[in-house]
């Protein structure tokens, strides 16, 4: 493989099946940049499948996809020569197998690639059982940080004692007021109905963890995690503007792994990216059966995974709910609409003549202005939509 001396600009990512863990963090140090350098990343998780995605970093710019390179046959074997499962081809460079895998005690279990003729494949890892989460809650105080909290625990004096956890946040963002009336240059006014799909007065937002979440108990005479922190809410937020929800997701590690992932979290946050300073301090548990030299960065483990969801209502975080001024109001008449949309108003209901609105602030009676889209989750408590 060509080498260059470079600058790096790359952009990682770091997903994992059942948590998408994404790591997105530029980088610019000089380094003796590998070429076409293959990105394995993905676990082996029970009961859900697995998932294995393939990148390269090519000409030190970026993890990229290649539909030409990436085509790829992967396979989940067993330690014994088994196949387990083979995944379904991609044309993004991800592969998953969809069928639920119950691991065989005593087994233990790799990713086989074949891939532009070559081989590749992980090391053999054990799989790892993953306790029960005991509780997620909150630590609060008005108008500081709310700290979300995950306890654990083993009983089992076998088991590891190292974790990592993932996250996925859902909360609804509802209006000060609701609009009876919405403008637009293509539609004029129209007028609104609080109880139809399409009203700005109820509204969603989410977003998944982005962070390598770790903890570990080796140096405690118990294999507990007690109250650990892994997500901090600034105040003024509006994810607590009506109802949050947390799903706190759970897996055990085997230490080599945890070593590996704090490695790159330790990149992340010294360094700002990944890379410390040579790719191949991070390369991994993968190599190439076909060139043994080949450096590939990755590292697939096996794991069971579990979760917990944790609500937070408003009223019981006052205080933290994003705060504008929803008092100011203005009356435009009907031709001059787009100047009141211009100036970050919309209307909120009409005036005392015919032809004129009073208008405030679009946060005030438009969810979507305050970063909310319709896709109501699955699973969301209110029926309302």
């Amino acid at each position: 493989m060509k080498k260059l001396s470079i600058k790096l600009y790359i952009i990682f990512y770091c997903t994992m099946i059942g948590l998408v863990t994404g790591c997105i963090t530029p980088y610019e140090p000089e380094v003796e940049w590998i070429n076409d350098l293959l990105v394995v990343e993905g676990a082996i998780i029970a009961p859900y499948g697995t998932n294995i995605k393939l990148r390269r970093a090519n000409d030190g710019w970026s993890s990229s996809y290649d539909p030409d390179k990436a085509m790829a046959t992967v396979t989940l074997i067993t330690d014994d020569g088994a196949v387990v499962a083979t995944a379904q081809n991609s044309s993004t460079g991800e592969y998953s197998i969809t069928d639920s895998i119950a691991f065989q005690p005593g087994k233990k279990y790799a990713i086989h690639i074949l891939l532009g003729g070559k081989e590749y494949q992980s090391d053999f890892v054990e799989p790892q059982i993953t306790p029960e989460i005991d509780e997620v809650n909150y630590q609060y105080k008005e108008q500081e940080e709310v700290y979300i909290r995950v306890s654990t625990h083993n009983d089992n004096p076998d088991a590891s004692r190292y974790y990592r956890w993932s996250y996925q946040e859902d909360w609804e963002i509802v209006s000060d007021y609701f609009a009876q009336y919405t403008w637009s240059y293509e539609t004029g006014i129209r007028k609104m109905n609080q109880f139809s799909p399409d009203n700005i007065h109820y509204c969603w937002g989410s977003k998944t963890s982005n962070r390598i979440i770790l903890g570990k108990s080796d140096n405690l005479s118990e294999n507990r995690i007690k109250d650990h922190t892994i997500l901090s809410l600034e105040p003024f937020n509006s994810r607590f503007s009506y109802l949050y929800s947390i799903l706190v997701k759970q897996q055990t590690l085997d230490k080599k792994a945890y070593e590996y992932f704090d490695n790159m979290r330790k990149n992340v946050e010294q360094t700002g990216g990944i890379f410390a300073p040579q790719p191949t301090e991070i390369k991994g548990n993968i190599t190439c059966l076909s060139d043994p030299k080949e450096i590939i960065i990755g590292y697939i483990y096996a794991t069971t995974e579990l979760s917990y969801r944790l609500y937070i209502k408003a009223e019981e975080v006052p205080g933290m709910g994003e705060i504008f001024d929803c008092r100011e109001k203005k009356t435009f008449i009907e031709g001059e609409l787009d100047k009141a949309y211009g100036q970050g108003m919309a209307i909120l209901s009409e005036g005392d003549k015919a032809g004129i609105y009073i208008c405030i602030s679009r946060r005030c009676v438009d969810c979507t202005a305050r970063g909310g889209s319709k896709n109501k989750p699955d699973f969301w408590p209110n029926n309302h939509q």
